[in-house]
C-alpha cells in the first residue's frame, strides 16, 4: 500500500478522529472548564508514562520486527512471546504501586488525594490496555492498514462516547473515569478484528524466548520507553510550572492550544506510523530510503502547512466553537503553536529515518535532550514572557530539533 492510499485512509480515521476530539474537548470546556482541563492533562500524561513503563513502550519494536520478520514466523513468534512475558510481569508491579499507593500518587500528580480512585481503576485497566496496544503494533507489521484504521477509528468513537456521557453527568470526575477505561473497553472489540486472523493463536505467545531476543526486543524499545517518559515528564513540569508561577486556568490554556494541535496533527501522525515507519524498516539501502523520504517531504509537509494555517486564521472562531468565552486568552498562543507544528512535522520525518534503522545511541538521546530543552526553554520564556512563552520555546525547539534530525540524517545515514 502506497503513502497516498495510506494517507487518504488514514484521513477518513482522522477526520472522525478530529470530529470527535474537537466534540470532547467541547465537552469537557464546558462541564469542566480551564481548571479541569488541566487536570485532564495532567491525567492523560501520567496514563502515557504508566501505559509506556508497563509495556507498551515494546510497540514500537513489535511493529518494526513483525513487519522485519513477516515470512519469518518462528523469529516473530518468539519475539511476541518475550514481549507478553515482560508485559505480565511490568504489569504486576504496575497494579501494586497504582492499587496501594493511590493516594500518595494523586496528591503528587493532582495535588489533592481525592481522586486517588481514578488510579485504582486504571490499576485494573491496565492490562487490557496494554494487550490491545500489542494486538495493533502486531496488525501494524503485517501491514493489514485497513483494519488498524478501522479499530483506531472505533476507539475514536468509543472514547467520545464515554468521555462525553460521563463528563455531562458526573463533570470532571467522570470525564478522569473516561480517560482510564476507554482502551480497555476497545480491547474486546480489537479481539474480535483479528480472532480469525492466522497468526492469533494462544501457541504463538508461548514460545521460548533467547536473551538474544531479549536483548533485540529491549534494545530498540528503549526508543520508544525514553521517547514517551522524556516527553510526558516534560509536558507534566511544565503544565505544574505554569500552574505555580501563572495560574491553573492558564495551565487549563495552554492544554487547550496543546491538545487542538495534537489532534490537528492525527492525520500526520498516523500516516507516519501505519505506512512510514514498517516502510523504511524494510529498505535496506539509502538510495531507497532517501526517496522515500522526498516523497514524504513533498507530500506531507505542505498538508501541515495548510492545516497549520488554517486553524491560525480560523482560530477565533475554534475557541467560540470547541472551546468557550472562559478560554478567550487562548487566542494569543495560535501564532507560534502552529509554527511550530509545521516545524516539528519536519523534524519527525527525518526522525523516522533514525526509527526504522534502530538508531538507539541517537534516538534515546535526542529524544532526552530535546524533552530538556523544550522543558529548558519554557521554563526561561514564560519567566520573561508570560503563558505565551510556552509557544516560543514550542517553536524554538522544534527547529533545534529538526536542525539536529537533518545533520544527522545528512552525515549519519546519508554517507554511510
Amino acid at each position: 500500500m502506497t503513502l497516498v492510499k495510506t494517507s487518504i485512509l488514514s484521513a477518513i480515521s482522522s477526520v472522525i478522529s478530529i470530529i470527535s476530539g474537537f466534540i470532547i474537548t467541547k465537552v469537557i470546556a464546558v462541564y469542566v472548564g480551564p481548571s479541569g482541563l488541566a487536570t485532564i492533562g495532567q491525567l492523560h500524561n501520567f496514563i502515557s508514562i504508566v501505559l509506556n513503563i508497563s509495556g507498551g513502550f515494546l510497540k514500537t519494536a513489535t511493529t518494526k520486527y513483525t513487519a522485519e520478520y513477516l515470512d519469518e514466523n518462528d523469529k516473530k513468534y518468539q519475539l511476541w512471546s518475550v514481549s507478553i512475558k515482560m508485559i505480565f510481569v511490568l504489569n504486576l508491579i504496575a497494579f501494586f504501586c497504582l492499587f496501594f499507593f493511590s493516594d500518595n500518587v494523586a496528591g503528587i500528580l493532582f495535588k489533592s488525594t481525592e481522586y486517588g480512585y481514578v488510579l485504582q481503576v486504571l490499576a485494573f485497566s491496565l492490562p487490557l490496555f496494554i494487550l490491545n496496544t500489542m494486538l495493533l503494533s502486531i496488525l501494524n507489521g503485517h501491514k493489514q492498514i485497513k483494519k488498524y484504521i478501522t479499530i483506531n477509528i472505533v476507539l475514536s468513537i468509543v472514547s467520545l462516547v464515554l468521555v462525553s456521557f460521563l463528563s455531562m453527568y458526573y463533570g470532571l470526575k467522570g470525564a478522569l473515569i473516561a480517560y482510564v477505561i476507554n482502551q480497555s473497553v476497545v480491547f474486546f472489540i480489537t479481539l474480535f478484528f483479528v480472532r480469525n486472523e492466522y497468526w492469533f493463536k494462544v501457541e504463538h505467545f508461548l514460545y521460548k524466548g533467547t536473551y538474544k531476543d531479549i536483548k533485540k526486543l529491549l534494545g530498540f524499545a528503549l526508543i520508544t520507553l525514553v521517547a514517551v517518559l522524556s516527553s510526558n515528564f516534560s509536558l507534566l513540569y511544565i503544565r505544574d510550572f505554569i500552574i505555580d508561577s501563572i495560574s491553573i486556568e492558564s495551565a487549563g490554556y495552554w492544554q487547550g492550544i496543546w491538545s487542538l494541535s495534537q489532534v490537528s496533527l492525527s492525520l500526520i501522525t498516523v500516516s507516519l506510523a501505519t505506512y512510514f515507519l514498517p516502510t523504511l524498516s524494510s529498505l535496506k539501502n539509502k538510495y531507497d530510503i532517501s526517496k522515500e523520504l522526498k516523497e514524504a517531504i513533498k507530500f506531507i509537509v505542505p498538508i501541515t502547512f495548510v492545516i497549520s494555517i488554517t486553524i491560525y486564521f480560523l482560530r477565533d472562531f475554534i475557541i467560540n466553537v470547541l472551546f468557550t468565552k472562559e478560554f478567550i486568552q487562548m487566542r494569543e498562543l495560535f501564532l507560534w503553536q502552529m509554527i511550530g507544528n509545521v516545524i516539528k512535522v519536519s523534524g519527525w520525518l527525518f526522525g523516522y529515518v533514525l526509527v526504522a534503522k534502530a538508531m538507539i545511541k541517537y534516538t534515546v538521546s535526542t529524544e532526552i535532550v530535546f524533552a530538556f530543552t523544550f522543558a529548558g526553554l519554557s521554563t526561561y520564556l514564560i519567566g520573561n514572557y508570560g503563558l505565551i512563552g510556552v509557544t516560543y520555546a514550542y517553536a524554538a525547539n522544534g527547529l533545534i530539533h529538526f536542525l539536529t534530525m537533518l545533520y544527522v540524517y545528512k552525515y549519519k545515514i546519508n554517507h554511510e
